[in-house]
């Protein structure tokens, strides 16, 4: 059957022969990984950078080339990158800290300005995952932390990306009780914005106060991992947060409530905030929930409040919470109404991106070939590379 495929991509192909970039990226959308995915977006960035003087995805591709372990990439685009791009550094240093080729990034240190020593809270746990003591305790030599907080916490995220939870639990002993559900919180944190929820999940139970961060924290795990009992803890939570800080906690109890099969009372809780995040908060509850009746509750609001709910401003969202459903011939009504090419180019890489999160990343692949400005189809492609499983 992929023959097949491959076979009536070429026919489609224009001209009658084909370059052998043009053969790669079809052979790849035939048969996509996520390597040949950032190929294809790393081709596209270097088409685009001598058309374009507008800000092309270099940290991006930085950040995800190295999460997906491609550090050939990650090197090639570090030259691009500015003293800004901190998150993109941060994943370049521990990738290269994983594979032990650290030597490799001295040239790009030093020209932002930094050094091994300023990310060693980077290093540090990457070390302890690792096993290696012996240049663990040399980076400790080096940076001589004056804190248990810091070392413990190295350690808490360490061994819980490594799957030794008893050890990470144990570190947790090591600071006072009173900073305990801090430490868990920013362990948990980390593996959640670097895509290892699964992993966070045995900290759920340091979690119990309603300080705004631990209950945002919760509500991530609960969100990522569906965890029903961790959503309905963090909804009687949101009782207990401070009127300033209830907006936007109570976006993340949303996404909880949504994610564990309970639209309806992620709907009710969104319609108690102002009307500037309502719209924003039923998209989400579409995404996350997946159901036909969070359009409809949707469709109503739009009708019932167009100030709010203006449907142009709503359409990326739409166009990704429907493609995330399964409703992409829904969704593509969305980009045919674009009243601009870029309007329609952006809604392509919304869709596109959300083909490939859904595990679609050949129908992903075709679609941002659709996309002609290579600006916009540079990051269209890197949007679907960083959503494909590794």
């Amino acid at each position: 059957m992929r023959r097949f495929v491959l076979a009536a991509l070429l026919l489609a192909a224009p001209g009658v022969g084909v370059a052998q970039e043009s053969l790669t990226a079809l052979m790849c959308q035939a048969k996509p990984t996520q390597s040949c995915a950032l190929d294809m977006a790393a081709d596209a960035i270097r088409t685009a950078a001598p058309l374009t003087t507008e800000n092309l995805p270099y940290g991006s591709m930085v950040e995800a080339a190295s999460r997906a372990g491609r550090l050939d990439l990650a090197l090639e685009f570090a030259a691009q990158l500015k003293k800004t791009d901190t998150i993109a550094l941060a994943d370049l240093i521990a990738a290269f800290a994983r594979a032990d080729r650290l030597a490799d990034l001295q040239a790009t240190l030093s020209r932002l300005e930094t050094s091994e020593k300023e990310y060693a809270f980077v290093i540090g746990p990457v070390l302890v995952e690792l096993s290696r003591d012996d240049k663990l305790a040399a980076l400790l030599k080096a940076i001589q932390p004056q804190y248990q907080f810091q070392l413990s916490y190295w350690q808490v995220l360490g061994n819980l990306r490594a799957g030794r939870v008893a050890e990470a639990v144990k570190h947790l002993g090591d600071v006072p009780e009173t900073e305990r559900e801090q430490l868990a919180g920013l362990a948990a944190e980390s593996l959640y914005f670097s895509g290892e929820t699964e992993r966070a999940k045995p900290m759920l139970p340091y979690l119990t106060s309603s300080d705004p961060s631990a209950v945002r924290r919760k509500a991530y795990i609960a969100t990522k991992t569906k965890d029903k009992a961790a959503a309905d803890a963090v909804l009687v939570s949101l009782a207990r947060v401070p009127s300033d800080d209830y907006p936007y906690v109570a976006l993340d109890v949303i996404y909880a409530l949504a994610a564990t099969g309970q639209w309806q009372k992620a709907i009710d809780l969104a319609r108690t905030l102002p009307a500037s995040n309502r719209a924003y908060a039923f998209i989400n509850v579409a995404e996350r929930a997946g159901q036909p009746e969070v359009f409809a509750v949707i469709e109503k609001a739009m009708r019932d409040d167009p100030a709010t709910f203006n449907r142009d401003r709503m359409a990326s969202g739409l166009v990704r919470a429907l493609t995330l459903s399964g409703y992409l011939p829904v969704a593509q009504t969305f980009i045919d109404s674009a009243k601009s090419d870029y309007s329609k180019e952006i809604l392509i890489a919304f869709a596109a991106a959300a083909l490939a999160e859904a595990g679609k990343p050949s129908e992903a692949l075709q679609l941002t070939q659709t996309v002609q400005d290579p600006r916009r189809k540079a990051w269209a492609l890197w949007e679907v590379a960083s959503k494909m499983a590794p």
